[in-house]
């Protein structure tokens, strides 16, 4: 073909006339437009599923009667504008002289993510309402748009076909005058660039002279018979050139709905590396028109029966089932409700786009090959550009082929509308999604708190190398970049190197608790006094005090048990001495063991002295200085810094499956010393203003809930860390040892990872709120099992608002950061960043 055919522009006016808001006029037609809300899909059980797929299959039988036009398009995450909303929030970011200001990190984050495949899907649904009389449309042409008339008799059509629209399963709502202009600008730029440079004004229609500003820009170049359409889009800068090709469904087999194990099938194209978009055009018939179809396809039948019948000839097998497929269909028309009787007579098309034709041609093949484990037959007819401009509102049907005709549930069991909806939209950037779409997740740790105004607590949960030192270790870095004062417990101290990092050095403080002074962990000092200032009047601040004052026996109790040996604490004698001992102290402050060992050694029952002889040989331990003081002073708070980080290197936490009686002397020091470190970080919460930002951090917090003054901490953080404005992350290696707490309803978000035994598997699934006994136990199983390839971690999250999906921590945008958490012997930097991504939608 000569280079002079090659460039030749296709010119097509465009078929639409008028927008008014969310209608539609062609010189024939009247199309209503309206917007639905993509739906969650993954972990949802088969019931929540089912509700949703009838809900939209009853909708389209409602629509009986109307000619329908699907829309499936991709919109790029607004970046600039998510980025604008968190300076916003951050009102008094981290600034360290001669290393990267806040704002730059901010421009760094919005490179990364416009660099990545994470557009958001939008789905849009034109409704054909009417056609136009001649009268209006004489009407229309003389004053250049509809008139008042055809406004007023179009008035019912729109109230009832919205009102179909909004029903539970579709919850459509119409589109907006900038939702339609984007939506035009994307389709008649099929493949291009998204639009940025929307018309200023939000609301008014778009006249046919103003029309021509949507394809001015663009321009088709078509080859006869090629199989794709080369786009030039001319803009304000350089030409822009894409290759688009159109595909369209063939043949499908039969659709199970739901489908156990697959996502719908209209959705999905969402887990490939590039921008897939759909248009389907949709004839709607009612039960009683496709009857009428059927039944004479059911008379062919039976007259071709009778032929076999005549000359003694045993029919084909084929033939019977038909005969059995034609009347069962029947008998759903006849006597099935509406959503069962309904038909769909449709056109379902697909596009994708590439810089260059081998691209273009590579992605055909791409989607192609992932549909034939679906049993669904993707066709790449001829004819591209008439395909193509079925893609824009109000374009006609460019040809009758590979028409399917379907109930409608199997389109509804297509749900267009399903995709990954987690994350805050307001935080820092996380990662994204790694189930069947890829989407930016955000986290703010405040959202909870300050816009919900639930409670702070998240827990993380995984085993060993699920990677939940790196999750804490990122929130906790974007936290105090932020200027929000944090403090983490890490026994092990991996996280203390976060220290080490040039924009926070000056801002930290590494805490060694196993070198900290005497009386540091002094059970009756750990638990911070009220402020006098965060309570409005003298009885709330009263009632706060004596709650201190409890909290402190509770804890000197469980620590004095901890620290005796399994056969001496199981006494009946030991526990009322004990209580009689640490009763004695009031609870106050500036008390000490040493007071508790006092008593117990004047204690009119002899057993006093035997478990007053047993604490004074565990104070000879070199550790036990930290909570058997040598003076009576208090000692200073030394979480000043914007981020502490308490460290115990060396501490030998015991086996949960090696009996209490068996743990050795350091194992038996360890859980106290662990204890009274947790009490000690939740200083920071107490101890500073209750409304000011805070975040606390806790690793190995299984211990806690063994003993009853780590099940008071946890109650007292989930409850107070809402009007103290806390973020608590919680780490434990067992889910089952969250939910044994009791805090299961001051739970705001949760992240699970890579837990491999069935039954704990089934406790993450109740902390998540996910249905059990339905196959997710083997997903949370296979967790971050491609991390040897791309080092990434995974984690299952539900945030605030409930919604669930498997989210990848994206560390590839911070290089340093991630040198610092990475903790895998052998890894290289390099190995931990993704590549599969693809050009941005």
């Amino acid at each position: 073909m000569s280079k002079k055919t090659r460039d030749r522009v296709a010119t097509a006016p465009l078929a639409l006339r008028y927008i008014d808001d969310n209608l539609c006029f062609t010189s024939n037609d009247v199309w209503a437009w309206y917007r639905v809300p993509t739906q969650p899909w993954a972990f949802r059980s088969d019931l929540q599923r089912e509700q949703l797929l009838f809900g939209a299959g009853d909708a389209l039988a409602w629509l009986a009667g109307h000619r329908l036009h699907l829309r499936v398009t991709a919109r790029p995450y607004p970046t600039a504008e998510w980025a604008r909303r968190l300076h916003q929030l951050t009102p008094q970011p981290l600034q360290t002289p001669g290393v990267e200001p806040w704002t730059d990190h901010l421009v760094r984050m919005q490179q990364h993510l416009r660099h990545q495949t994470m557009a958001e899907k939008q789905v849009f649904l034109g409704v054909r309402l009417s056609t136009r009389p001649l009268s209006h449309r004489v009407t229309g042409a003389v004053w250049r748009h509809p008139g008042n008339v055809e406004h007023a008799r179009l008035l019912p059509h729109v109230e009832r076909v919205t009102e179909t629209m909004a029903l539970p399963g579709m919850e459509g709502r119409p589109a907006s005058a900038r939702e339609m202009e984007w939506l035009m600008r994307r389709s008649v730029g099929l493949g291009l660039p998204a639009p940025v440079d929307l018309a200023p004004l939000p609301d008014g229609g778009w006249s046919p002279d103003d029309l021509h500003s949507f394809t001015d820009r663009v321009e088709y170049y078509p080859e006869r018979f090629g199989r794709t359409v080369r786009l030039v889009g001319r803009g304000t800068g350089d030409p822009v050139e894409r290759h688009v090709a159109v595909m369209s469904v063939g043949r499908l087999e039969e659709i199970e709905a739901p489908d156990p194990g697959h996502e719908p099938w209209l959705s999905h194209t969402d887990h490939l590396p590039f921008p897939v978009e759909w248009s389907c055009y949709l004839d709607v018939l009612s039960g009683a028109d496709a009857r009428k179809a059927i039944q004479k396809k059911l008379l062919v039948v039976r007259d071709m029966q009778r032929h076999f019948g005549e000359h003694d000839l045993d029919e084909p097998l084929a033939l019977d089932r038909q005969a059995r497929q034609a009347r069962e269909v029947e008998d759903q028309m006849t006597r099935g409700v509406d959503v069962t009787a309904a038909r769909v007579h449709g056109w379902f098309r697909l596009a994708v786009a590439g810089r260059t034709e081998e691209e273009c041609f590579e992605r055909v093949r791409k989607v192609t090959t992932s549909y034939r484990s679906r049993r669904v037959t993707i066709e790449h007819p001829r004819g591209q550009f008439g395909l193509l401009r079925e893609f824009i509102p109000g374009e006609p049907i460019s040809t009758s082929a590979y028409r399917r005709r379907l109930p409608a549930l199997y389109v509804s069991a297509g749900v267009p509308q399903a995709s990954t909806r987690v994350g805050d939209r307001r935080g820092p950037y996380l990662g994204y999604t790694a189930g069947s779409s890829r989407q930016a997740v955000m986290f703010d740790t405040h959202y909870a708190t300050e816009v919900k105004e639930t409670s702070g607590l998240v827990p993380v949960v995984g085993g060993l190398g699920a990677g939940k030192s790196v999750l804490i270790g990122q929130i906790t870095y974007e936290a105090v970049r932020r200027g929000i004062p944090a403090v983490v417990l890490d026994p092990s101290g991996p996280l203390a190197r976060l220290t080490h990092l040039p924009e926070l050095r000056e801002h930290s403080e590494h805490l060694d608790l196993t070198t900290a002074a005497s009386g540091t962990l002094n059970p009756f000092e750990v638990v911070a006094s009220p402020l006098r200032s965060a309570y409005d009047g003298d009885e709330a601040y009263d009632e706060a005090q004596v709650l201190a004052a409890q909290d402190r026996k509770l804890l000197a109790m469980d620590v004095v048990k901890m620290l005796l040996p399994a056969a001496v604490d199981t006494m009946a004698q030991t526990s009322l001495v004990v209580s009689d001992a640490v009763r004695a102290t009031r609870g106050e402050p500036t008390a000490s063991l040493w007071d508790v060992v006092e008593h117990l050694e004047r204690h009119s029952d002899p057993h006093g002295r035997v478990v007053a002889n047993y604490l004074r040989d565990m104070a000879e331990l070199p550790l036990s200085r930290l909570f058997f003081p040598k003076s009576s002073s208090i000692s200073a708070n030394r979480m000043g810094a914007r981020l502490t980080v308490l460290t115990m290197p060396g501490l030998v936490l015991p086996p949960k499956s090696v009996p209490r009686e068996h743990w050795s002397t350091s194992e038996q020091l360890a859980v106290p010393l662990l204890h009274l470190a947790s009490w000690y970080a939740t200083r920071a919460v107490y101890g500073r203003e209750m409304q000011s930002r805070k975040l606390v951090a806790l690793d190995e917090t299984h211990f806690l809930g063994e003993w009853s003054a780590g099940r008071a901490l946890f109650t007292r953080l989930g409850r107070d860390s809402r009007k103290w404005n806390t973020c608590v992350l919680a780490a434990s290696q067992n889910p089952a040892d969250v939910l044994g707490m009791d805090v299961a309803n001051f739970m705001s978000a949760a992240f699970v990872g890579r837990i491999e035994d069935e039954d704990a598997a089934r406790e993450a699934l109740r902390m998540l709120r996910v249905a059990t006994g339905v196959g997710y136990e083997r997903a949370l199983g296979t967790l971050s099992s491609g991390r040897g390839a791309q080092g990434a971690r995974e984690f299952v999250m539900r945030d605030v608002d409930g919604h669930v999906d498997k989210v990848r921590v994206d560390l590839t945008a911070n290089p340093e950061l991630l040198a610092v958490l990475n903790t895998t012997a052998g890894r290289d930097i390099g190995d931990e960043v993704d590549s599969d991504t693809e050009e941005v939608a």
